[in-house]
Parts: C-alpha cells; sequence; structure tokens
C-alpha cells in the first residue's frame, strides 16, 4: 500500500502544441481505489507511463508516501502496470506465468510455489497451475495476469483498461473479482477506463481527466448525480442545461421560470442542470413544465428514450418503464422537478487536487 500524490504534473510530446497532461493534480490515499476517465487522447495512458518511469514528467512530481519516485528506476518503484491484453508467456504454464516475477526477484522454488497457489485461491482458480495460457478462457487469462501482477506485493496497481476486450458476462464477473482482491489486499489503485458503468462499480472515486486536468473528482454516486462543472456533467450523460437569472428560489429562462433550491441565492446570470433520467414528461401542464414536441421516441427497456424539441431547447428525457410510449410528433410537458435541479459551475474545466 502507498499513499500517492501526483504533484502538478506536465507533459508535452514533440510536434503537439498543447501539452497532454497541464499541471495535473491528484491525491490517491492508501488502499483506494481511483477510476481515472477520459475522452481519447486526454492523457490516461500518459499519466500511467509517469507514474511507472516508462516517460519522464516536463514539470512535476511524483509522490509515493512523501518520497519523490522520479529518481527511482522503473523497476524499483514498485508500480505494477495490468493492460488489456494479458501478455502471458504461452509457452510457460500458468504457475511459471505468475511466479516470473518473484523468480526474477531471486526467490526461492518453495517460496514461489507456495504464494502461486495462494494467488490462485485468491482469484478463484485453484489447480490450473500446469496449464498453458492457450488452454484458458480470454476471463481466465486476465485473472491470471492479474495475480502474476499482486504477487510482486505492489505498492501501486494500475489497471489501463483491462476488461476492455472481455464479453460483458466475462467483464462484469471480473470488475467484482478485481474489487474483492483489492479490497482484501488493500491495494492502492488506479484504474484508468472509457466506461462510466466500470468507474462506477469499481471505484472509491471517480477522477475525471479533461484537456490535460481534472475537471471534477469525486466518490461515484456524488459525480453521477451533481456534477460540479459543465465539462463533468457533460461527461456523465447530462444534456439538458438550463441558463437564467436567479432570484428568490425562482430560475427565470427563456423556456419560462423554474422553482429551484438555492438557499436565497441571486444572481444575474446561473446555470441548472438536470440528469435525463429525473425529467418527466407528460401530455397536461404542472409546476416547472415546459411545452414542447416529440422528435423521437425509443423503447429501450428499462426505460423510454425522448428527444423532445422545446422553444429551442433540445431535451433528452429517459422516462423509466413501466410507461405509456408518447408517440413521435406528439404535443407534450417536460417537467423539471424541483428537487432534481442543480447549479453548476460553467467553466469547462476546473482543475482540482481534491481528496
Amino acid at each position: 500500500m502507498a499513499h500517492i500524490d501526483l504533484i502538478s504534473l506536465t507533459k508535452t510530446y514533440p510536434g503537439r502544441i498543447r501539452p497532454v497532461l497541464d499541471g495535473f493534480s491528484l491525491n490517491i490515499a492508501s488502499g483506494e481505489l481511483v477510476a481515472l476517465l477520459g475522452p481519447s487522447g486526454s492523457g490516461k495512458s500518459t499519466l500511467l507511463k509517469l507514474i511507472t518511469g516508462i516517460e519522464r514528467p516536463d514539470t512535476g512530481d511524483i509522490h509515493f508516501d512523501g518520497k519523490s519516485v522520479l529518481p527511482v528506476a522503473p523497476n524499483k518503484r514498485g508500480a505494477v502496470l495490468m493492460f488489456q491484453k494479458a501478455y502471458l508467456f504461452p509457452f510457460l504454464s500458468v504457475a511459471e506465468n505468475i511466479g516470473f516475477g518473484l523468480k526474477v526477484q531471486g526467490e526461492s522454488p518453495k517460496t514461489i510455489q507456495k504464494e502461486v497457489a495462494r494467488l490462485l485461491d485468491i482469484i478463484g482458480l485453484p489447480g490450473v497451475e500446469k496449464r498453458k495460457p492457450s488452454q484458458l478462457s480470454g476471463g481466465e487469462q486476465q485473472r491470471i495476469a492479474l495475480a502474476r501482477a499482486l504477487i510482486v506485493q505492489p505498492h501501486l496497481l494500475l489497471l489501463d483498461e483491462p476488461l476492455n476486450s472481455l464479453d460483458p458476462a466475462v467483464r462484469m464477473n471480473l470488475q467484482e473479482t478485481i474489487r474483492r482482491i483489492q479490497r482484501e489486499l488493500k491495494i492502492t489503485t488506479i484504474l484508468v477506463t472509457h466506461d462510466l458503468s466500470e468507474a462506477m462499480a469499481m471505484a472509491d472515486r471517480m477522477a475525471l481527466l479533461i484537456n490535460g486536468q481534472v475537471a471534477a473528482v469525486d466518490q461515484p454516486m456524488r459525480l453521477f448525480q451533481q456534477p460540479p462543472n459543465e465539462a463533468a456533467a457533460r461527461f456523465v450523460g447530462i444534456t439538458t442545461f438550463l441558463k437564467g437569472s436567479l432570484a428568490h428560489g425562482t430560475l427565470r429562462t427563456d423556456y419560462g421560470n423554474l422553482m429551484v433550491n438555492t438557499n436565497g441565492h441571486m444572481a444575474n446570470s446561473a446555470l441548472f442542470a438536470i440528469r435525463p433520467e429525473h425529467i418527466q414528461v407528460q401530455q397536461h401542464p404542472g409546476q416547472n413544465a415546459i411545452p414542447g414536441k416529440v422528435v423521437g421516441c425509443m423503447y429501450r427497456g428499462e426505460h423510454i428514450e425522448y428527444q423532445i424539441a422545446a422553444s429551442g431547447l433540445a431535451i433528452r428525457a429517459r422516462v423509466p418503464m413501466p410507461a405509456a410510449m408518447v408517440p413521435h410528433g406528439e404535443n407534450v410537458f417536460v417537467v423539471f422537478p424541483q428537487e432534481y435541479l442543480f447549479a453548476i459551475n460553467e467553466q469547462s474545466v476546473r482543475h482540482s487536487s481534491t481528496t
């Protein structure tokens, strides 16, 4: 276990005008699993390379338990990287693959055998020591790769989209397995993923990486339900934003007046947002309702997804089942329940290293 401090990291590659990482800062508590999300090119993989020592930052520092690891050789940092592919040695047995790191460290065959058996029990694959990787499924290969990473008892486990190529059912099972093992061993972990649902299921905290900076970081439920700024809100699936002036608990917009919770705050310009599953669609007027027309309607099993045009505002709503489907072209009223409207920062990216 290790407490990790990523301090104002900046990295620019030759030929690029903008830095991939631009003053990136994040603190990760000992034993915590933090999921790092962001669009392609946002710097997620670069960050892992900096931590492992494959690349060096232009500026900034990386601390493990308060000490910089920049002067430390990559193989001495105690950070192990697990990739999307298992990359097992095809000519070695499962036991030889898992024990490879200990063999390099000069451990005795008896110690290696004992540790391999222990790790196979932990990952739920006892008795497969003599098999070759070709005799394993994709999910089993990733379990072996995980055991190989854990057997050297790293200070920090780095997971670079390790489940991306697996079938959904196998992927979900491995999410649960990795999370269980991470909690049992209390190993500090950074998970890089583009899958929001995976990050929410596995992480203690999620950090959104946009334009080389941390746009937001918080516990998954809080970040999903009430992201702090527009960039983070859009990343977690919010598409409806309501801008207006704020006074006496009323947001005055071009689409009508909406009751909001403000604790008496007043502002000439305020931005509120609402999750699509909290928006209601009905065929009669009501409080916090604005008129619109259904321009798209799709049944998605657990909910009906509507696209609604309302006075130039494009609204996406997810109405949970059971519900009657309002057909395309029908006039409706879109309701924004007061308790689900929340204020957000209009700033596109907020630099943050919050704990």
